[in-house]
Formats: structure tokens, C-alpha cells, sequence
């Protein structure tokens, strides 16, 4: 005789005791439509980097553009409302891995020495990985420009914030201004880090990031002797 398995009885599952959230919406599968809308937008903003790098951003259309990017004029205005909004959206961009990168050798506990060198390594590797976005970044367009202002007065605080520290630890002399000399060097990086971006070949990385890092720390002559610090004797 044969006896027919005792199956246990199927219950509606409780959405409270499984953790699900009944309120939450569906996760909506990515489609074939979705996937070439994303590559469209991604060779736009590739084609506006390498077009706002060689022109400026006022010298470029939006026809150009597309053209460039392989698709229609048209098209750029299901993306972008205008070709001011991909400029910002490639600033943008640029910026958050800039700071990301800075960010990786941010530590308020590490030697003067090492947090100089490591922006410098920061800046000199963005710039080697990105050339068109620098030449953005710091170009001298007014739209450019601000974002370029930005930049370097973030730098600037983080630049201040670190000599501050610094000299509370005794590793640099009281009579360097923290905000002068942290102006002096966002000034210094914007320039030598534009200037070697457009040809790499004008000076080998690890000179360029050995020389800025130099700078900071030593001053332009460091053979000629310097003052010493200030008497507090009375």
C-alpha cells in the first residue's frame, strides 16, 4: 500500500516577521532601453569633456557635441536642458574624485611632511588620469573660473587647517601665516598642475611631485640660511 507523504501546509508569508517593508515600491529591472540611454548620457559627458578641454566651454555648441558623441542633435536635449547643465555635471564630477582622492591621505594625525606629499601625489596622479578635466577646471573661462575658485579656496581651508595644526605641534615656525601661505600654494598647484597636464612630458611625475612637495616645505632657495624664530625672552 502506498502512503502518500504528509506535506506541511503552505502560509501566507508575514511580511512583519520576514522583514519586508509592504510600503517599499518594486525594484524596476533594468531594460535594454535603459542600458543605451546610459551609454548615450556616458558619451555625451565624454564628449563635452574633450570639447570644453580643446574650446572652452562659450566655443562649443550642443550640435557639436552630439556630433562628436555619434548621435543626434536632438538627442543631447533628452539628457541635458542646455550644454551649461553637462558643464556643470562634468565639474561636478571631477570634483568629487578630486576630494576623494585628497581625502585618501587625509589624516590629522600624520607628519607635516607626509600630508604635503601626499596631496601633491593626489593632484599630480588626478591630473595624469584626467588631463581634459583639468584643462576645465582650471581654465580662465568665467564659467570655469568659478568652479576653479571653489576648488582652490577648499584646498586653501584644508591647506590653513593642516599649517594650524602643525605649528601647534611645533613642526613649523609662528611666523608663517597659515592662510597666506596655504593661498600661496593652492596658487602654485593650480598652475604647475595645468602646466604639466597639457604635456607630461616636460618633467617626469615624481619630479613634479618631489619639487612641489620641496617647495612647501623648504621655500624656493633652501640653501640660503633663514632667520631664527623669533626671541620670547624678555
Amino acid at each position: 500500500m502506498s502512503v502518500t507523504p504528509h506535506l506541511p501546509t503552505s502560509r501566507p508569508l508575514d511580511p512583519i516577521s520576514a522583514g519586508i517593508d509592504e510600503t517599499a515600491a518594486p525594484t524596476r529591472r533594468e531594460t535594454a532601453a535603459d542600458r543605451a540611454r546610459a551609454q548615450t548620457r556616458s558619451r555625451l559627458l565624454t564628449s563635452g569633456t574633450v570639447l570644453f578641454a580643446e574650446r572652452g566651454l562659450h566655443c562649443t555648441t550642443t550640435h557639436e557635441i552630439a556630433s562628436h558623441a555619434g548621435v543626434a542633435a536632438g538627442t543631447f536635449y533628452n539628457h541635458f536642458p542646455d550644454k551649461g547643465a553637462l558643464f556643470h555635471e562634468i565639474t561636478a564630477e571631477g570634483l568629487r574624485e578630486l576630494d576623494a582622492r585628497l581625502q585618501i591621505g587625509a589624516h590629522p594625525a600624520r607628519r607635516l611632511r607626509d600630508a604635503v606629499r601626499s596631496h601633491a601625489e593626489a593632484l599630480v596622479s588626478f591630473a595624469e588620469d584626467h588631463r581634459d578635466l583639468i584643462r576645465i577646471l582650471f581654465s580662465r573661462e568665467s564659467d570655469a573660473s568659478a568652479v576653479q575658485h571653489g576648488v582652490l579656496d577648499d584646498l586653501a581651508a584644508r591647506i590653513a587647517d593642516g599649517r594650524r595644526q602643525a605649528i601647534t605641534r611645533g613642526e613649523m615656525p609662528t611666523r608663517i601665516d597659515p592662510d597666506v601661505l596655504a593661498q600661496a600654494v593652492v596658487g602654485m598647484w593650480a598652475r604647475v598642475v595645468a602646466w604639466w597636464a597639457e604635456n607630461p612630458e616636460r618633467a617626469p611625475r615624481e619630479i613634479v611631485i618631489e619639487t612641489l612637495t620641496r617647495i612647501q616645505l623648504e621655500g624656493t632657495h633652501p640653501s640660503v640660511g633663514r632667520d631664527p624664530e623669533p626671541s620670547t625672552e624678555r
